[in-house]
């Protein structure tokens, strides 16, 4: 990277024709096939070579802040002379921020001796970038029955996480939920522990994490309640075949007050390359003393997915 960066000045963009056979040999994932290729359109381009050597250093820099193992662990010494320091800091900020997420839309309609309607919706944004994982989640969960609701659920997450090592992080997480058939209109939950992947790879995995909680809970009936309390969480993903998966996650919060026990598990079935169909099964517990109440609430549902 030292030897091939050219001054910032100098380096203009690449043909889109050049960026594409830089793509293509890229996705082989063979190093020494790429760096021959850029030694090959530098000779053959020497008008493209500030360029070249600019989007090199850029992939160099990219693939480093990506790797997982900590840096007190990495043998590995950069020294770049001072005309260059101006191409490095470019590189840092050119370090891409990869986003994906997710849509979960359903409805239903039921006659007979239970008639009613509902809804369900979800969307999930995750934005990852070296280290660290941001992912944002807002599910909603309506039912009417006779002309009465009979399910209003709100439940919004935001979880930050920082990877240490291969297998160890650190993570935060903020949440909400609004639920008056569980007995409360508001409900708020911040904590922060530590995590770790124990199985982490493409056909399954499994993420468990744990640490203390701060939860402001204001009951349907009843004064508000701030309580410390603990969290684990787990996360589990299995692929089943290659078009269908099966998931699942799990979290419990318990404190003096109240105890909460929620999991959604999950059937995926691919109909196209972002097009899945899912079976779920939802079940929230409740539990408590003094005020609060005690509830089981478990839901079905088959529901339509979108990746992005």
């Amino acid at each position: 990277m030292a030897q091939d960066a050219g001054p910032v000045a100098e380096a203009g963009p690449l043909p889109s024709a050049m960026m594409d056979v830089l793509a293509a040999v890229e996705a082989t994932h063979d190093q020494r096939a790429l760096d021959a290729l850029v030694q090959y359109l530098q000779q053959a381009n020497p008008q493209a070579q500030a360029a070249l050597s600019a989007w090199a250093a850029r992939r160099s820099l990219a693939v480093w802040l990506a790797e997982p193992a900590p840096l007190a662990k990495r043998d590995i010494k950069v020294e770049l002379p001072a005309q260059h320091s101006e191409a490095l800091q470019l590189a840092l900020l050119d370090v891409p921020t990869k986003w994906s997420g997710e849509g979960e839309l359903g409805a239903f309609v039921s006659t007979g001796s239970a008639p009613g309607s509902g809804f369900v919706g979800r969307l999930t944004v995750i934005a990852e970038r070296g280290r660290w994982r941001v992912a944002t989640s807002g599910r909603i969960d309506y039912q009417k029955n006779s002309d009465a609701v009979a399910r209003n659920q709100i439940r919004l997450t935001l979880e930050p996480n920082y990877k240490f090592d291969n297998h160890g992080y650190v993570f935060g997480l903020g949440q909400y939920e609004r639920d008056r058939f569980q007995g409360f209109t508001d409900r708020y939950s911040l904590s922060a522990g530590l995590g770790y992947n124990l199985l982490e790879g493409d056909d399954r995995k499994l993420s468990i994490k744990a640490g203390p909680a701060m939860r402001v809970t204001q009951p349907v009936e009843g004064p508000r309640e701030q309580t410390l309390s603990a969290v684990a969480l787990a996360d589990l993903k299995v692929r089943l075949t290659p078009t269908l998966n099966y998931s699942q996650e799990v979290s419990t919060y318990f404190d003096a007050v109240r105890r909460t026990y929620y999991t959604l598990a999950a059937l995926d079935s691919r109909l196209s390359s972002k097009l899945k169909a899912r079976l779920s099964y939802t079940l929230q517990h409740e539990s408590g003393s003094g005020v609060a109440r005690t509830l089981t609430d478990t839901t079905s549902r088959l529901t339509l997915l979108y990746g992005f």
